[in-house]
């Protein structure tokens, strides 16, 4: 079982390196032809730490956010946010992030500092989740996608990667995985050119779909990364870092507890008792059809066809079936024995 609780999420809705440390990436590569997002061929991610977090950590997220565009391609303009634990600092970005929208045209400042520290998913939040986190000795984290497609970006947020950090006995590779995680959430984003929330949303798809997507793909990918030695092994934690197979026995541990209680094994809701099964369900969904129909599925064949499609016709066209369908054979997969189940999973 994980030994600390992470969050990670996706809301469909001048640089001021003086208080926030930051740097500009030089292009490289691009995924989807470019779009709202403004891709280019190259790296265009941008990260923003706050001044108590350090140069490790800042650069530990750029390093990882650098093999995942090397890994999938460019998703187009990307802000990167870290949190630290002092609120002070937290106060700080929040403005040097204001800034930035007021400069662009994005947000008044009245309504951008309310955005930032008063609502969920707040730079305030992420800040108490790693204050707390110290305080309390017991380890927890966040980050989310939480939109930013209306300006043409994807703003995503964090609190302290605590495995970068090297505090409370939390691998790096967790957080390696974290950003994987919420860097596939902007290559699903970037592949719909529509600034439309509601559809924007209907094209994401079921929260299963998104969340389990971005579970898989960075489940599987990291692995194959460390293997190659893309991917830096950390080895900071006291405990042996679990290999894939045992991993996604963890999800699938959780998967058999819950599904004795919960009407489904793949809901579409953030907000039901019962949504940590969108993740790990959901990511023994996406990797039971990658298996299928392969590892590049998703960004080859999914989800270049999505927007001109809608996500139920485009689901049918690319997995040769409904979704109705699939959930119904996915259960019978969820009922096989386990050392069936992780014969789907592959081997680095």
């Amino acid at each position: 079982m994980p030994r600390w609780t992470t969050v990670s999420t996706i809301a469909i809705p001048l640089l001021m390196c003086g208080v926030a440390k930051c740097q500009e990436t030089t292009p490289v590569n691009a995924t989807p032809s470019a779009n709202i997002f403004g891709i280019k061929a190259g790296n265009q991610t941008e990260v923003f730490v706050a001044s108590d977090v350090s140069k490790k950590v800042e650069k530990a997220v750029k390093g990882t956010l650098a093999v995942a565009v090397d890994t999938w391609g460019s998703s187009g303009r990307f802000e990167y946010w870290v949190l630290g634990t002092d609120r002070a600092a937290a106060v700080e970005l929040a403005a040097a992030f204001c800034r930035r929208r007021v400069a662009r045209g994005h947000m008044t400042k009245r309504d951008c500092l309310r955005d930032t520290t008063n609502k969920d998913h707040g730079f305030f939040t992420y800040q108490k989740i790693g204050a707390m986190a110290l305080a309390t000795g017991r380890p927890r984290g966040s980050a989310g996608h939480n939109g930013g497609a209306e300006w043409g970006f994807h703003r995503m947020t964090s609190s302290l990667p605590l495995g970068f950090a090297g505090v409370l006995n939390i691998a790096g590779e967790d957080e390696q995985i974290t950003i994987l995680h919420e860097y596939w959430h902007s290559i699903q984003n970037a592949f719909i050119q529509t600034q439309d929330h509601k559809r924007r949303r209907a094209l994401m798809g079921p929260v299963w779909f998104i969340e389990g997507s971005a579970v898989a793909m960075a489940e599987i990918n990291s692995a194959k990364l460390w293997a190659s030695g893309k991917l830096p092994k950390w080895g900071n934690s006291s405990h042996p870092w679990q290999t894939l197979r045992q991993r996604m026995t963890n999800k699938m541990v959780v998967v058999q507890q819950k599904k004795k209680t919960c009407p489904t094994l793949l809901p579409d809701s953030y907000d039901d008792k019962c949504r940590q099964l969108a993740y790990d369900s959901g990511g023994w969904a996406i990797a039971y059809l990658m298996h299928q129909h392969g590892e590049d599925v998703l960004l080859k064949s999914f989800h270049p066809n999505v927007e001109k499609m809608g996500w139920e016709k485009c689901f049918r066209k690319t997995f040769g079936q409904s979704s109705a369908e699939f959930v119904v054979e996915f259960e019978r997969f969820m009922d096989l024995p386990l050392g069936e189940q992780v014969k789907i999973l592959p081997r680095f």
